[in-house]
């Protein structure tokens, strides 16, 4: 009896050392599963009652001309997006999006990307976002910083596209279906509590800035009997950088009046090959017609670039007379900043060249006059 208890007993122990190594294993195993990735995947097939996917719902764009080109699905069809999620106390952070994909879907009018993630309830998320999506250029790289939450975006490229190919008398702001990418950052990034139904939004600012260059006559010069009319022929802006590397350095635009701030340097300019260049042939008058509106990378002004406006006089005798102004940009414009637009006019008269220059937000743009 005791030789057959002593014997189960020893059977026992083996057993229990079988079990102990199998879940061992299978500890191992998921270990080993999770640092494969940190990037949280939820892969439930059935979620809670009452747990919803994290959502994006209509961003905006800071200083836009108009309410409807403050929305970003207007200016662009993407964004990448970063998000950490952490408990109550924000410690022990882990990524949930990984320069995730978001997508504008124009027959659901609502911003997509798969596969979904959910909301915790009682978590903390830190959102951070840029757009287009770094996949809509392929010579640009956009990494994040995840200890300053600061984006970078290296590579960025123009190529001088104009939007003002049928020149008109307003700006036309919209760079979405062109070659220039009107890169944006959420500058402050977004916060939110793991809440069911909840929607993230953000506030894109402007990275670029923009240049627009506008011509007119002079009072002087209209109802002339020998002048049948004044044609804006070209323009000629370069060489300018076709190049750029942007390191975010602060959590908003830019404040000019602020002497520290209007020093930072967060865009690094290079590979100064780009002209950007109008043909218009428009017949000019006493109201001002844009010909230039173009996405310029942000930087110092050297002595290098030039504007070079071609216009003619067309006499009522059938004698053409054509003529050209030249001016260096830094005359009129001695740096670019972020989110901001500058607006050079000519005015065709018979008085000298004259400046006036300022400079204010996207929306409402530097004026510098040249009277020619």
């Amino acid at each position: 009896m005791g030789l057959v208890l002593h014997l189960a007993t020893k059977h026992s122990q083996n057993v229990y050392k079988h079990w102990f190594t199998y879940l061992c294993c299978i500890a191992l195993v998921g270990l080993f599963a999770c640092a494969e990735s940190d990037v949280l995947v939820d892969i439930s097939p059935a979620k809670e009652k009452g747990e919803m996917p994290i959502g994006f719902s209509s961003s905006y764009v800071d200083h836009a001309l108009t309410r409807h080109a403050n929305e970003l699905n207007v200016h662009l069809s993407s964004m990448g997006v970063w998000a950490w999620r952490s408990g109550y106390l924000k410690d022990s952070a882990r990524l949930v999006f990984d320069d995730q994909d978001i997508y504008y879907n124009n027959d659901s009018a609502y911003w997509e990307y798969s596969p979904l993630q959910y909301w915790r309830e009682g978590s903390y998320y830190e959102f951070c976002a840029y757009a287009p999506h770094q996949s809509m250029q392929s010579d640009a790289r956009v990494s994040i910083d995840s200890a300053t939450q600061m984006i970078s975006i290296r590579g960025a490229r123009l190529y001088g596209y104009n939007l003002q190919n049928a020149p008109c008398d307003t700006v036309k702001e919209l760079f979405r279906d062109t070659p220039d990418v009107d890169w944006m950052v959420a500058r402050a990034g977004q916060t939110a509590e793991g809440k069911a139904g909840m929607d993230v939004e953000f506030m894109m600012q402007h990275l670029l800035a923009k240049l627009n260059v506008r011509i007119k006559l002079d009072k002087a010069l209209l109802n002339k009997p020998y002048i049948s009319k004044i044609t804006a022929d070209s323009i000629i802006i370069g060489k300018l950088p076709a190049q750029g590397d942007f390191v975010q350095q602060l959590k908003h635009s830019p404040i000019i009046s602020d002497p520290a701030e209007a020093g930072v340097q967060e865009w690094t300019a290079y590979d100064t090959t780009l002209y950007i260049k109008a043909q218009s042939d428009y017949a000019l008058g006493e109201k001002a017609l844009y010909i230039v509106e173009s996405l310029v990378i942000p930087q110092e002004i050297d002595r290098g670039p030039k504007i070079t406006l071609y216009y003619s006089y067309h006499f009522a005798n059938g004698n053409q007379e054509q003529c050209r102004y030249r001016l260096r940009l830094q005359e009129a414009f001695p740096r670019f900043i972020s989110g901001r637009s500058y607006t050079l006019t000519f005015t065709i008269s018979p008085k000298r060249i004259v400046f006036d220059t300022g400079v204010s937000g996207w929306e409402d743009g530097a004026q510098t006059d040249a009277n020619i």
